[in-house]
């Protein structure tokens, strides 16, 4: 396995150990503390979700903790959500089962880069913030082939545009609250 991912295994199954040993931990938002709700931009795809993703097949993609998984099933998507942290997916689906979700998304062990699911079976991809970590060179192929004809890509992501972005990756880095 490459070394950039593992250290991004290392570093999420850490923070999802620390989660699981200390359920305050995991609070509402993911492993920095970021609560989605409480962006434009998350509300706006969780908008575009709403309008778009009842009944059908949605991949969370690079899910972690569960945290945007839970908003869709409760729509009535079928979802399901790719992590390569095992320790995060029990994360996943401790929280599924607190929004009692239990059963109505499947959690998978599984590299964004190397999806092992067949051709053309998600009707929508959704990243919440997973492209900043991954070859996209590899990533965007994968989708591509999972999604279905009609299917649509939707996230949220900055590529290292946003210089405010960059100034907080840079800080949680520091802070070791962020890999590289």
């Amino acid at each position: 396995m490459e070394e950039r991912k593992e250290k991004e295994i290392e570093y999420y199954d850490k923070r999802a150990k620390e989660s699981l040993e200390d359920p305050k931990k995991a609070g509402k938002g993911d492993f920095e503390g970021f609560r989605a709700d409480l962006l434009s931009s998350f509300r706006f795809c969780y908008q575009w979700i709403e309008k778009n993703a009842k009944n059908k097949n949605l991949l969370d993609y690079g899910c972690g903790n569960g945290i945007h998984s839970i908003f869709p099933a409760k729509i009535g998507a079928k979802v399901t959500g790719i992590d390569l942290s095992e320790p995060s997916l029990i994360l996943a689906r401790q929280r599924a089962i607190k929004e009692g979700m239990e059963g109505k998304i499947q959690f998978v062990k599984m590299d964004c880069e190397n999806l092992e699911f067949e051709a053309n079976r998600f009707d929508v991809v959704f990243d919440g913030g997973t492209f900043s970590s991954l070859d996209i060179n590899k990533a965007l192929p994968e989708i591509a082939r999972v999604l279905n004809p009609e299917g649509k890509l939707i996230g949220i992501e900055t590529f290292g545009h946003n210089p405010f972005a960059n100034l907080k990756r840079k800080i949680n880095k520091l802070r070791k609250s962020r890999t590289g």
